[in-house]
């Protein structure tokens, strides 16, 4: 089954022995509902009003066709045409920005465009300590959180710098949408490390805010019992139910 942007995003998650969906000729994102990278081409394929369609897989059960789609057996894939696709979370937003010149998502500007990337490469040790958070705290190092916290403040400097509302200016772009997923996540986390100092994050906080209220987060934006379910399985070292939205 496959869903289009237009607000189905919560379709059953495709397993072993489920059938391609037929090809329909509309550009198509291999995705997962939870996925944090495939959460990036969602919010710019939203963002730019592009016409697509979802099909959701189970990556702990995954269909025997999907390294047809993604060579690596991952999403994000995005099918461009029929067996042409690519994948990859941030080659796949660049693709969209470079395809689909609606709502530029990528500054024009080399310099600019640069610190983009930088600022979005910059984010490894906030994925790191988000995923030990979700698997196993205990396994977290006190250089993890060093590094956490150093890369917390270059975001946090990184908005103080440029004087906007957002990262790319009065509304979201590339950077913004591409570290985003990770905030989302750790709101609902309950651990000191996910609950930031309101005085030493404060300018960060207004921006976590500010991004929540976006419409595009907001259309994409998991509920929290889902989020909750999905990230205390994995704790537990069980399968999520990946059609907690449908079944619910």
């Amino acid at each position: 089954m496959v869903g289009t942007n237009k607000g189905n995003f919560n379709t059953p998650h495709l397993k072993t022995g489920d059938p391609l969906p037929p090809y329909t000729g509309k550009l198509r994102l291999y995705n997962m509902r939870y996925c944090p990278f495939a959460q990036r081409t969602v919010l710019a394929l939203n963002a730019k009003n592009i016409d697509y369609e979802i099909v959701n897989i189970d990556l702990m059960d995954k269909p025997e066709w999907l390294t047809t789609k993604s060579a690596f057996g991952k999403v994000p894939a995005l099918e461009i045409a029929e067996n042409v696709s690519i994948y990859e979370s941030l080659v796949t937003v660049e693709y969209l920005d470079d395809v689909y010149p609606q709502r530029p998502l990528l500054p024009k500007d080399p310099v600019k465009k640069a610190k983009d990337k930088i600022l979005v490469e910059a984010l490894s040790p906030i994925h790191t300590v988000y995923f030990k958070l979700v698997r196993g705290p205990d396994t977290i190092t006190e250089d993890n959180i060093a590094a956490y916290h150093k890369n917390l403040t270059f975001i946090q400097q990184e908005l103080q710098n440029r004087g906007t509302k957002f990262l790319d200016g009065d509304q979201p772009g590339y950077a913004d949408y591409m570290i985003w997923p990770w905030f989302e996540r750790l709101h609902v986390i309950k651990h000191d490390l996910a609950r930031l100092d309101k005085q030493k994050y404060k300018l960060l906080l207004e921006y976590i805010d500010n991004m929540f209220q976006d419409p595009v987060v907001a259309e994409y934006k998991l509920p929290r019992e889902a989020l909750e379910h999905f990230q205390n399985q994995y704790k537990l070292g069980l399968k999520p139910v990946y059609d907690f939205l449908i079944q619910k």
